[in-house]
């Protein structure tokens, strides 16, 4: 889907709408949301794409994770997901077993099940699932609610785009390739209880629109400014390294086109600089939006439950219009 979100690209042809939809196609939001009684609303998400590793496996395991992301970022519990599944016809079906196998471990491991799927046959392999997960209508966090005076709390270091693109473009081996694997196999349902307890303005993942396209997102039209310092973002050790014109994707480029006028960087900021924070990634991190007084605590919890690369990046101010400054 288009950054913009898919009310904007239909343009006049707006989906209908309906009572209990809490959350819809409007906007950029993570997953859709449907009331179904006064204490549960449902929450809908899908994602897929090809193969971004070799072991077919380990593929399964990183398009689980990223699937069932989004509903973490609502502020949900997964509960069931359906495999998504592109697969061609001339391929030995026992990568196609290794790939669903990969994915039913990650889905067990979140506590939800699977509860079948489709597959067509294409020339390319592509995978996913559609996840359904479950959340109190009155607890529904959105991707945007930013307040000034707010920190902004990453939860994985950034840079598997590139290092996926090494690993197409280069046959890269290097140890970058195994950090980048650990965190995209990663849950974001680890520290979720300490997230939710912080009870944050705002919450989403970082995906495909890298940390600058979610970050924008989250300000919306806000006449807000968010402050972003390029040093506090935690990166996948060895990742510069991958900073090579064969590693570099199109996807930054529209990335850097979608944030448009609003982004103001720092003379002082590097071409590399600019350009991860433009990287797409695949099962990153949650950008999670709190007052001051609950961010180190915060921060402090989600380290020791595992993700120790968590770190505050960014604040919030007041701006005559919506701003995204990024500093050294």
């Amino acid at each position: 889907m288009a950054p913009e979100g898919l009310a904007q690209v239909l343009g006049e042809r707006q989906l209908p709408k309906h009572p209990d939809l809490i959350v819809g196609a409007e906007g950029a939001e993570d997953a859709g949301v449907l009331r179904i009684a006064p204490d549960r609303a449902l929450v809908f998400t899908t994602d897929f794409f090809p193969p971004v590793v070799d072991d077919p496996y380990t593929y399964g395991l990183i398009a689980a994770a990223n699937s069932l992301s989004d509903i973490y970022a609502m502020g949900a519990k997964p509960l069931a997901a359906l495999n998504i599944c592109a697969f061609p016809s001339d391929l030995d079906p026992a990568i196609l077993a290794e790939i669903l196998a990969g994915g039913a471990a990650k889905v067990t491991e979140a506590g939800a099940a699977i509860a079948g799927g489709h597959t067509v046959t294409d020339k390319e392999i592509k995978y996913g699932l559609a996840v359904t997960g479950e959340v109190h209508p009155d607890r529904v966090i959105r991707n945007r609610g930013l307040k000034p005076n707010d920190y902004i709390i990453l939860t994985k270091p950034i840079g598997t785009g590139f290092i996926v693109s090494s690993i197409k473009g280069q046959a890269n081996d290097w140890p970058e390739v195994g950090e980048a694997i650990r965190w995209m196999t990663t849950l974001n349902a680890v520290g979720m209880d300490a997230i939710l307890e912080a009870a944050p303005h705002a919450l989403t993942d970082v995906t495909g629109f890298g940390l600058l396209g979610h970050l924008s997102e989250m300000l919306a039209h806000d006449p807000l400014r968010v402050v972003l310092r390029s040093r506090s973002v935690p990166r996948i050790k060895g990742v510069e390294r991958c900073f090579q014109k064969s590693c570099r994707t199109r996807a930054g480029a529209t990335n850097l086109r979608y944030v448009g006028s609003r982004l103001n960087f720092s003379p002082e900021l590097g071409e590399w600089d600019r350009e991860i924070l433009l990287d797409p990634q695949t099962s990153g991190g949650l950008l999670i939006a709190v007052p001051p007084s609950r961010a180190e605590p915060l921060v402090r919890r989600l380290k020791e439950a595992g993700l120790t690369e968590t770190a505050v990046i960014a604040s919030v101010e007041p701006s005559p219009a919506a701003e995204l400054r990024v500093l050294t």
